[in-house]
Parts: C-alpha cells; structure tokens; sequence
C-alpha cells in the first residue's frame, strides 16, 4: 500500500493478473535442503519489461487462506558472515570433504566453473567418522528421513556462484561430488544465516576459559535463532517452550530481542488458541503421558507449528509467564504483560489445579514435567525431583503474577498471587527441605530455590554451602545440572559465600569439565548433552545434537556476577541498574556493555596493586544501585567517597548498596582499611 505525497494511495497486490513458468528451483525443503538447475534459468525474468508471452496465470487459492495478515515486526532472517574452508580432503569414497573449522547454521555458497550440466551435490553433518567421512546421525536422520543435501547443475557460461534460498543447515563438514575437476579450497565458503538481531551486549574477562564458554553460547544461540528460538538447526527447528524460557535471560543480555520474544509469544498464543478434546498431556520426562480435555489459552510444548508434542507440561508452559515478564524487566516493554495478562493468569490456575490430585497428598506440589533437562550423561542421571523443579516453577509463576497484577492495577489478583506463593512457598519448604543439613537435595534443587526465594530465611548460606559441598563429593568439584540448574548455579555460589567454587567450576580442566568440550571432544558449540566427560561425549555421539543453545544460560552469571551489571525490577528496562561484581577475587579483570534503550551501560573493573578500579557507566535518566563493601577506603572519581552524596539503599552482611545518579564513575577501592 502506497501513499504518496498528495495522499493518494495505490495497493499493489497478487492477484490473477500475476504469471508464472517454472524456473530453475526444481525442489526446497528446509530439512532435506535445495536442488538447482542453472539450465533453467531465465535471464532478465525479474527486470521490468520482461516479454512473458508463453506464461501461465497464476491461480486463485482456494484453501489456507490467512483469516488476518499482520505486519512483520521482527527482524527478517539474513545471510551474515562468510567463514572459509580451513582444509579439505578426499573421503574413501572419491567425495570431498571440506572443514569449515566450526560448528553453525547457515548456507553453503559455491564459486565454480565447471561445463554445463556438472551436477555438483553437496551434503551436510556436524561430525566426521573415523575414515574422514561425514557423519550424518546428529543431524536428525533418524527423525526426518533425509540427509541436508543441496544440488546444483552448472550452467556452464562461465564462473557461477550460488547459494540455497529456500533452507538452512546445521553443519561443520561438507561433502561435495559431482564436479568433473578436483575442487580448490575455495570454491565453497559458508555464509551464516540467522534472524538479524542487534547485538546489544559485549563482555570479556581475564579469563581464556571463560571467554571461550560466551563464544561457544552466543554462537549456538546464533544457530538457533531463525524466525523463532529453535532447539537445534537441523533434526527439529522447533521453538520448546522449556528450551526458549531457559535461554531467555542470557539471550536478552547479548542481544536486543524485543521484537523477536514479541513474535514468538503471539506464536505460543496463537497456536494454543483452541479447543481441544481429549488430547495429549505431558505427564513425565516426554515419555509418559494422559489424556483429557485441552482449554483455549493453555499452551503445547511448541509453538509454533504442526508438531506440539502434546500439552506444556508445567516445566515448560511456564514460558507462557516468563517470557513476557522477561521481555518487561530486559526491555522495560509493558505491552506483554497486558496483552497475555489473561494467558499469564490462566496458565498459573492451571498448574495449580495439577496440584490436587492423589500422586502426591500435599496441595500445592506439583507432580508433572519432564524435570532438569539433559544434565550430563543424559535424562536418566537428573538429579533433581520432577516435583520439586515443577514446584518451584509454579511459585516463580506466582511471584510473577503477584508482582504483574500489581504493575497493572489488578489490586485483588495481586492479593490473590501473594497468597499463593507464599502457601506454595510453605509447601515447598515443608515437602522438600531437609532442615537438619540444609540442603533441597541436589545442585539444581538448591540453585533453583536460592535463585527464586524459597530457602528459609537465615539459611542461604548453608544451602549454597551444600552446593559446593555435593560438587565436591559426588561430581569432582564440578556442576551436576540440566539446563534448570545450569543458568543458575554460578549465581547460587558466587553470592553467597562460594566464589572460589564457582571459579574451580568454571576453569576446571581435563576430565569433568567445561573445558572437556573442546580439549576432548572438540566442541565448537554447545551440545545437547555437554561432553564434559568421556561418558557424557558418548551418550551424545550417538544421535543427539551437537548445537543446542538451552545449555547455554550460564552466560547470564557472566554478566550479572563476574562483570556485575543487571536489570532491577524498581526500573525495568535498565532504568534502574544494579552493578554487584561477585567474583573480583578471582581474576584480573572484567568487562561489560549493555545498548539500553537510555544509552550504554557499562561496567569495567580491573585489580591494580593494592586497589580495585572499578568504571561504571549510567546512561541519562537511569539511577544505578552500587554495591560497595563497608569499612574499606573508597574514592569516587578522585574524592573520598562520601555516604551523604549516595542515598543508601540496603544493607547485606559487609556490603552495602548505594543508589548512583546517571553519570560515569571511577571508583577506587583499597585492600586495606
């Protein structure tokens, strides 16, 4: 729809007057991948003025048709870098292979000139076999019947180059046959495609380890991000409810994904809109299920699409009110919370209504979900109850709830989530808390019930005290979590007390460890089980993904603890922000920068002899909540810092919070007194 400047306005449509041939895109498929032939193609078919004499009418559709038609608010999905062959090699069977030295989503783009009719056919896997050939199970064969393949037949004028259009794949090697000459490491590069996102945040310390743990989590979110969060860029593409609301928050700091969560929660929305009798349910680990009557507004495990999966289990339909909640505090975007405000509601009485029945006798536990996700050597070691994960998920929803009634005026509701939580709170406490060592029972228990306000109150320390404490005698100093625990278990220990076992955990080498990834298993990016051991490498070689981002969501603890900047819920958005570095003690320095929509944040510390040199920046009309110890001498840009120019906000242990007005500072503070 056109106007022009005289306000007149012309629609340009697709209708019957529209023509159509067949051109040289003989088949597209976004799993089994794209065939081309270049003989077919049509020169000028696109340039005005084109004679389309021997052309057919396009047709009226008669089915499928759209009831509504919405604007794309979302960034459209782009080609992006180009990465180059680093070598290549001939396999037994005559075909070559080419190495692009990581693992990503994207398109290989061909530069050939081979006679006309070369049919040139390129294939695509993650892994290599022990002969040099290409792997193909991690790519999902087993599940979609196909290997990625694209096809090309050369035109033969000349150089051609070419790149598929209408798929994306998930690969590391390619093999390529058909040529008639033997190919140069250049005749193929891989270009990366994904949704174009802005980023937003950048971050770095001194630490090599730790730099290589973000690179590896922003490249797998990169892979997975294509119109929707995907849990994998080649067996299932599908946006998990439980995988999207694991990864939001670190996703949110790297990257602006307002408009993205926005597109994907009317996805959810639309997609659960119907009625549905008698359908599927989550009822354990995505392996046992039951039957009953499916209400308008409750959610399947994906959106969206033809495969749901069945009914969210309440691990997983949680998203329906962490990611709007999520899109408020990252991005200060009320709109969400009014919208799905219903939804949100909904869902939350839904879960609680799971909570009566006669699996377990006390109301308020609730009993279903498919629990901690993939923890090290696969779903048969999770340690964490399903109960008691799917509880705490419930009283998250309800503390939500309380605080987005109360944000929108729904004064009676926000009495009425209070009211909950707190009961679910007291059940929680009373179902799975052993008072005597202090502890919920595993590394993600105790995560989880630190991270959302469930440990009774005096006892925090001692349950991230047994954190540390399983770590070191169950799992070799090392995390024993699913994707639940493992966006939370930095946090868990670094604020309370236990730095230094958050610090062995994170830069822990050889056998049961981050770095096993890489040294052992040569991990470009995450898999779907991480291969921090032997055991561990081997439950994913034999068909799971090697380039899943819901593993991802320590990177969070990156931001918030080692760099020490975050959201605070009294500014959304990054109006109010907290800086509370946790882990100066441990490294050299840090770094980090967030583009709000006020401006840059930034927070950059660095240990200098006797001295901590701490550079924060406050972007105009943003107050910042500073974390500072007692008892140290502190200057602030240049002057002894003074408590009456910083209203104090609150008081924890030997640190104190003072409120800083928009601005840049340079805060000193000394080792000694």
């Amino acid at each position: 729809e056109i106007t022009y400047e005289d306000g007149s306005k012309e629609t340009i449509v697709s209708d019957e007057s529209w023509q159509w041939i067949p051109g040289p895109v003989l088949k597209g498929n976004i799993y089994a991948g794209e065939v081309y032939d270049a003989t077919k193609e049509i020169k000028d078919w696109s340039k005005a003025g084109i004679l389309a004499d021997n052309w057919n009418e396009a047709v009226l559709a008669e089915s499928n048709i759209p009831i509504d038609l919405y604007p794309q608010l979302i960034e459209p999905i782009r080609l992006k870098n180009e990465i180059k062959a680093v070598k290549k090699w001939k396999d037994p069977s005559g075909n070559w292979v080419f190495d692009f030295g990581v693992n990503i989503a994207g398109v290989p783009q061909i530069k050939v000139k081979q006679p006309k009719g070369t049919h040139l056919k390129m294939r695509m896997g993650e892994l290599l076999r022990e002969d040099g050939s290409v792997e193909y199970n991690t790519t999902g064969v087993f599940a979609t019947g196909v290997v990625q393949t694209d096809e090309y037949i050369c035109a033969g004028n000349g150089q051609e180059v070419w790149n598929p259009r209408f798929t994306y794949h998930g690969y590391r090697y390619l093999e390529l046959s058909g040529m008639v000459t033997e190919p140069e490491l250049d005749w193929i590069k891989t270009i990366l495609v994904h949704t174009d996102v802005n980023k937003r945040g950048e971050f770095e310390c001194s630490d090599q380890q730790i730099n290589k743990l973000h690179e590896l989590a922003i490249r797998t979110m990169l892979s997975n991000t294509h119109g929707l969060p995907t849990d994998c860029p080649h067996r299932e593409r599908c946006g998990w409810l439980g995988d999207a609301h694991a990864v939001a928050p670190f996703e949110n700091y790297n990257f602006d994904l307002n408009n993205f969560w926005m597109k994907y929660m009317k996805d959810i929305s639309s997609t659960s809109s119907v009625f549905e009798k008698n359908t599927l349910h989550q009822k354990l680990f995505n392996t046992i299920f039951y039957f009953a009557d499916k209400a308008p507004g409750i959610p399947y495990m994906i959106a969206p699409g033809k495969r749901l999966c069945g009914v969210a289990s309440p691990d997983w339909g949680t998203a329906v009110v962490q990611l709007p909640w999520y899109t408020y505090l990252y991005f200060g975007n009320e709109e969400p919370l009014r919208t799905y405000y219903h939804e949100m509601k909904q869902w939350v009485e839904h879960v609680e209504h799971l909570s009566v029945n006669d699996t377990l006798p006390t109301r308020h536990i609730v009993p279903y979900g498919l629990g901690d996700w993939c923890p090290p050597e696969g779903n048969n070691t999770i340690d964490c109850p399903v109960p008691l994960s799917s509880t705490a998920f419930h009283y998250l929803d309800a503390s939500i709830m309380a605080k987005t009634a109360a944000i929108l005026g729904n004064d009676d509701d926000a009495e009425y989530f209070n009211d909950l939580k707190n009961k679910i709170a007291a059940a929680f406490v009373a179902e799975f808390y052993d008072k005597e060592n202090k502890t919920f029972g595993s590394q993600t228990a105790d995560a989880m019930a630190l991270d959302f306000g469930l440990v009774p109150a005096g006892d925090e320390r001692a349950v991230s005290d047994a954190i540390a404490r399983n770590m070191k005698e169950k799992y070799n100093n090392f995390m024993h979590t699913g994707i639940f625990g493992l966006g939370r278990i930095g946090q868990a220990l670094s604020r309370f007390g236990n730095g230094k076992a958050a610090w062995d955990m994170f830069t822990k080498t050889g056998e049961n460890s981050f770095a096993y990834m890489w040294t052992d298993a040569d991990a470009t990016s995450l898999w779907e089980v991480l291969p921090i051991n032997k055991k561990s490498k081997e439950v994913c070689l034999t068909g799971s993904s090697l380039n899943h981002p819901m593993q991802g969501s320590y990177d969070t603890w990156f931001y918030e603890d080692i760099a020490g900047i975050r959201p605070d819920i009294s500014g959304p958005g990054f109006k109010v922000i907290r800086f509370e570095p946790t882990m100066t003690s441990f490294l050299d320095w840090a770094k980090a920068s967030i583009d709000t929509s006020y401006g840059k944040t930034e927070s950059e510390w660095s240990q200098e002899n006797d001295r901590l040199i701490w550079k924060i920046t406050l972007p105009p009309n943003t107050l910042g909540i500073v974390a500072l110890p007692d008892n140290k001498k502190i200057d602030v840009n240049k002057r002894v810092f003074d408590k009456d120019d910083y209203p104090l906000i609150e008081n924890r242990g030997d640190v104190s919070f003072y409120r800083f007005p928009s601005g840049i500072y340079r805060i000193e503070i000394y080792q000694e007194k």
